[in-house]
């Protein structure tokens, strides 16, 4: 599973009908979470107004890096990460409800969804200068400190109880940053904005919500083919993400290994689009349903409410695609 950092890069705003007249949008961006933000805002205000905006969502961002980010070692994650095996971490509110939401997805997906997969992920080092599959011996001794149900979490007390295990909210944590940036933006008075962290994107737009009003035009990136579109769809207010394959990755003996970390099995999917409600939703469910694969990923998508997607899958030397029935017909 995906467990640290979802460096996807995928989806790219393309524009946005004349539904509604929208000024000049205003783009900035900048770097947190280590990836890119880039924060759209359309509305027709007083430029000081929606910098200022911007601004404070720049910020917000900043302060969910500072408690969920597991590669600063003095935010609380870091700080619980450094802990296991010793003792235990009184954390913030906030994370310990993302703890919870995070464990829920492990719960409903059969474990497919793990936050404690960071030993695997450090064991890997895909981003080596020389990547290299690392021995059978150590993979089975990473997977001992891998398991959510380990984790010991009692009102805001967490605990990991086995030294050197380690908690990675990449798979879920950007997508909540974008969620919450998106929420300032809204009490600024902001109504037309998207905003992208490095591929998990959240969208508003007046009167619309997911399928019911299509106001952005969406690109998701060719998996195989550099600088190419696999396609477009439009899609209203929202989370979108994307997991894939392509991104962070190395080969060796001829196979593929990504960033992606499955604590089971390898399920051959080259890449998973996700509509949800929230980004933070959007974000964990793409890379649960990369990680099932394409038989339980389909099904644990249309269980899941509001959600629909599509799985780009290897057919010998092409892709083949499986759609949600609520994205059939909808990739352009």
């Amino acid at each position: 599973m995906n467990a640290a950092r979802t460096f996807l890069l995928i989806l790219l705003l393309a524009g946005f009908p004349a539904c509604r007249r929208a000024a000049q949008p205003v783009v900035r961006d900048t770097a947190a979470m280590d990836t890119y933000v880039t924060i759209t805002v359309y509305d027709d205000l007083p430029a000081a107004r929606v910098n200022a905006a911007i601004d404070s969502a720049f910020v917000e961002i900043r302060r969910i890096e500072g408690f969920a980010s597991d590669y600063i070692d003095t935010s609380e994650i870091g700080r619980v990460n450094l802990m296991s095996g010793r003792d235990s971490l009184v954390i913030s509110s906030e994370l310990a409800d993302l703890l919870r939401r995070s464990f829920a997805y492990g719960d409903s997906s059969g474990g497919a969804f793990d936050v404690t997969v960071g030993p695997l992920e450090l064991l890997w080092n895909i981003l080596a200068v020389r990547p290299r599959v690392p021995s059978p011996d150590s993979v089975h001794d990473a997977l001992r400190l891998v398991g959510y149900r380990l984790v010991s979490l009692h009102g805001r007390t967490l605990y990991l109880p086995r030294k050197g295990m380690r908690l990675d909210l990449g798979a879920i944590g950007k997508g909540y940053a974008v969620d919450r940036a998106m929420d300032v933006l809204a009490g600024a008075g902001v109504t037309m904005a998207i905003v992208d962290m490095g591929g998990n994107l959240a969208v508003r737009w007046p009167g619309s919500r997911g399928w019911d009003s299509t106001v952005a035009t969406i690109s998701v990136r060719h998996p195989r083919t550099e600088g190419a579109f696999l396609g477009t769809f439009r899609y209203g207010s929202g989370g979108v993400s994307t997991s894939g394959d392509y991104e962070r990755y190395f080969i060796a003996g001829g196979k593929r290994y990504h960033h992606i970390m499955d604590p089971a099995t390898a399920p051959g999917v080259v890449s998973v689009t996700v509509v949800a409600p929230t980004a933070a939703d959007a974000d964990a469910i793409s890379t649960t349903v990369f990680v099932l694969g394409r038989a339980k990923g389909m099904e644990f998508m249309q269980r899941t409410p509001g959600v629909d997607g599509f799985i780009v899958y290897e057919q010998g030397d092409s892709l083949g695609i499986d759609f949600s029935p609520g994205f059939r017909g909808r990739l352009r």
